[in-house]
C-alpha cells in the first residue's frame, strides 16, 4: 500500500514538473515572438511621434521608416482653421507621405463668453474627411466604398484610390461614439508599393489612442483586455504578432 502511494506521489510530482516546464516553454516562446515583433516594428517604423499635438491628444503613431516630420504646415491641402483638432504631414520626398487628420472629444468646459468669431461648421468626421479627399484628388468617393479591416487589435474603415502612377490608402479610425476620430492617409508611387505596403501594415498595427496610447508613450505594455476606450475602432496598444 505504501508503495502504491509512493508511486502515485511520484507520478503527481512528475506531472506538476512537466506542466511547469510546458508553461515556462510557452511563456518563453511568447516572449521571443514579442521580441521579434518589436524588432520588426523598429526596422520598419520611425519612433513614436512625441512632444507635439499627437501625444497631447493621446494619439500614438509610428510612421513608416523614411518619413520625416511633422512638417510645419499640413501639406495635403489648405484646411479651414478649426475644421479638425490636428492636421499633420510626414513626408519622404518623391517616395511616400502620410497625412493625419484628427478630432478628439473632450469634456465640455464651463460656459464662457461667446466667441467673437463664429466657429467653423463641422460635419460628421468621416464625411468631412471624405469630402476633403474628394476635393483634393478630384475623384468620386463616398463612405459606402470603405470596407472594415482589422490590423491586430485596431479596426479601420479603409479604401484605396488608384490614381494612375500612385496610390492613396485611406484609413478611418473611430466612430461617432468614440472620443478619438483619426484619418491616416498614405500616398506613394505604385513603383514603391512592395516596399511601402509592409510598413503601412505595421504602422496601423502599432497605432493606439486614449489610455493605451498613454501607456505606449510611457513604454508600458497593455494586456489585450485593457482597452482604454470602449467602442468600435478604439483598441488597445499593439501586442505580439498573430
Amino acid at each position: 500500500m505504501k508503495r502504491a502511494w509512493a508511486m502515485l506521489g511520484g507520478m503527481t510530482l512528475l506531472l506538476v514538473v512537466l506542466g511547469c516546464s510546458q508553461t515556462y516553454d510557452e511563456r518563453m516562446e511568447r516572449t521571443l515572438d514579442q521580441m521579434k515583433y518589436e524588432q520588426r516594428l523598429n526596422d520598419n517604423l520611425m519612433p513614436p511621434v512625441s512632444k507635439g499635438k499627437l501625444e497631447e491628444n493621446l494619439i500614438y503613431l509610428r510612421p513608416p521608416r523614411g518619413l520625416s516630420g511633422p512638417t510645419k504646415t499640413f501639406q495635403m491641402t489648405v484646411v479651414e482653421p478649426g475644421k479638425f483638432d490636428d492636421e499633420e504631414t510626414f513626408i519622404e520626398p518623391e517616395k511616400q507621405s502620410l497625412h493625419v487628420l484628427a478630432r478628439v472629444d473632450r469634456p465640455k468646459a464651463a460656459a464662457k463668453k461667446a466667441p467673437a468669431v463664429e466657429a467653423v461648421p463641422r460635419g460628421e468626421f468621416n464625411a468631412d474627411v471624405v469630402d476633403l479627399i474628394r476635393n483634393v484628388y478630384g475623384v468620386e468617393l463616398n463612405l459606402s466604398q470603405f470596407k472594415e479591416v482589422s490590423k491586430q487589435r485596431n479596426t479601420f474603415k479603409a479604401h484605396t484610390l488608384d490614381l494612375n502612377a500612385k496610390k492613396v490608402e485611406i484609413y478611418l479610425y473611430g466612430s461617432k461614439t468614440t472620443p478619438h476620430k483619426v484619418a491616416l492617409i498614405f500616398e506613394y508611387p505604385k513603383t514603391s508599393e512592395s516596399a511601402v505596403a509592409p510598413k503601412i501594415g505595421l504602422c496601423l498595427e502599432s497605432f493606439a489612442t486614449g489610455e493605451p496610447a498613454r501607456l505606449a508613450f510611457a513604454g508600458g505594455e497593455v494586456e489585450e483586455s485593457a482597452e482604454g476606450e470602449a467602442g468600435p475602432g478604439e483598441a488597445a496598444a499593439p501586442g505580439p504578432p498573430i
